[in-house]
């Protein structure tokens, strides 16, 4: 919805989402610096907007999902999947629930494949499902100041305050849906808004983030601060192979509802068995990191300080560059037992991976490069090291607790 005016603005995008993305605005370390000390403004107008009306649209959307619709009351909402028969992971959701609806947030996986399936296991409920999301898209504005910015837009009115609770708000002459939501983790809200009216209310919004010292947020800043609080991206970090508890994202399934799509593996998983990886945080053990990756970090420290002056998004290019680790650590590398340990069956470190890295970025929190990755469960529950076998010189990572605050 908001290509033109990016290509016009001459922003950089690449590909991501499935769709051209903004990588910056400004710089990505001035971005970060905006989000997490003050508020950014995300463009989240790459996700699906379902409206599914009919008296059985509740009953119908818990027998379909992994979490407990029918728990919800008005304006309440929740966050789930829906996976395939086999409990693996077609598409993350979250679902509001309003009088005369359901608002479904198709925020990441396969888009088309959710409607499909839905669609295919309506037979004689009272359900419709419409996508709206040509006719609507989703702006998030999240941070410290967050709530202050979005509340200057809607003059009248309280916001929400329990996290997927909505409302309502008028502005002019069409009506906006505000949820309490967050994509990087930190606090924040997204807003449903009629598409023609997307660009000025995107805006007007970054202009009221100015006066609080918020910005536009590109890729490679929200990138860097979801990986710190532990938030995994599909086809990044979990694909159509995986199953919700191996991602960590634990809140998106209901144990204790009815029969659901998926559930007899899934609670076969929780209640009898486990899942044999995990998804984890790690990090560079003390004093070992590279002599390539030192230079980075100095490099990267030196832009972080100059960042904080806002002046110089000729010099993002190739900061952004700097800040990319993954031409350094390839995506799926592999991680391996250290030297000298072996499995329970016998196996030495250099026989057996127990699992692979998926996202690396520069954190700014810890001053040098965090990653997620798989972990087999063993390792991943008993917290042991383990090493990164990639280019010349192997290196040992630990495992950190995320999210990092």
């Amino acid at each position: 919805m908001l290509l033109d005016l990016y290509r016009n603005e001459g922003i950089p995008l690449r590909e991501t989402f499935g769709v051209p993305y903004p990588e910056y605005f400004l710089h990505p370390l001035a971005e970060y610096d905006a989000l997490v000390a003050f508020a950014g403004i995300i463009d989240l107008t790459h996700w699906r907007t379902l409206q599914i009306t009919g008296s059985d649209r509740s009953e119908f959307l818990n027998a379909m999902i992994t979490n407990d619709v029918t728990a919800l009351e008005k304006n309440q909402g929740c966050h789930s999947m829906i996976t395939t028969v086999k409990g693996k992971i077609i598409s993350e959701l979250f679902v509001i629930c309003r009088e005369n609806d359901h608002l479904v947030f198709v925020s990441q996986g396969d888009f088309d494949g959710t409607i499909a399936t839905l669609e295919k296991h309506i037979i004689r409920e009272d359900v419709s499902i419409d996508d709206v999301s040509s006719s609507f898209g989703v702006l998030a504005v999240e941070g410290p100041k967050a709530g202050d910015i979005v509340q200057r837009l809607f003059e009248t009115g309280p916001l929400p305050k329990m996290h997927l609770e909505s409302v309502e708000r008028d502005f002019e002459k069409f009506s906006t849906v505000v949820v309490k939501n967050s994509c990087t983790g930190e606090d924040g809200y997204h807003l449903l808004v009629p598409s023609e009216e997307i660009g000025r209310i995107r805006g007007y919004l970054i202009q009221a983030a100015r006066g609080s010292d918020g910005l536009p947020i590109g890729r490679v800043a929200w990138n860097i601060r979801r990986v710190e609080m532990g938030r995994p991206w599909y086809a990044v970090d979990f694909t159509d192979e995986n199953f919700p508890q191996e991602t960590r994202l634990d809140d998106t399934v209901s144990y204790s509802k009815g029969c659901f799509r998926g559930q007899e593996t899934l609670g076969r998983l929780h209640h009898r068995g486990h899942v044999n990886r995990l998804l984890a945080g790690l990090t560079f053990a003390a004093n070992d990191l590279r002599d390539e990756i030192k230079k980075r970090i100095e490099r990267i420290g030196e832009l972080s300080t100059v960042s904080k002056e806002h002046t110089f998004r000729e010099r993002a290019r190739t900061d952004s560059t700097t800040l990319d680790l993954g031409a350094v650590f390839p995506h799926k590398s592999r991680l391996f037992l250290p030297e000298g340990s072996s499995d329970a069956v016998g196996r030495s470190a250099e026989e057996r991976s127990v699992g692979w890295i998926t996202s690396v970025v520069y954190s700014p929190r810890l001053n040098k490069p965090l990653f997620l990755g798989y972990l087999g469960r063993k390792t991943a529950e008993t917290g042991d090291a383990v090493v990164l076998k990639t280019m010349e010189q192997p290196a040992k990572l630990t495992q950190i607790d995320l999210p990092l605050r």
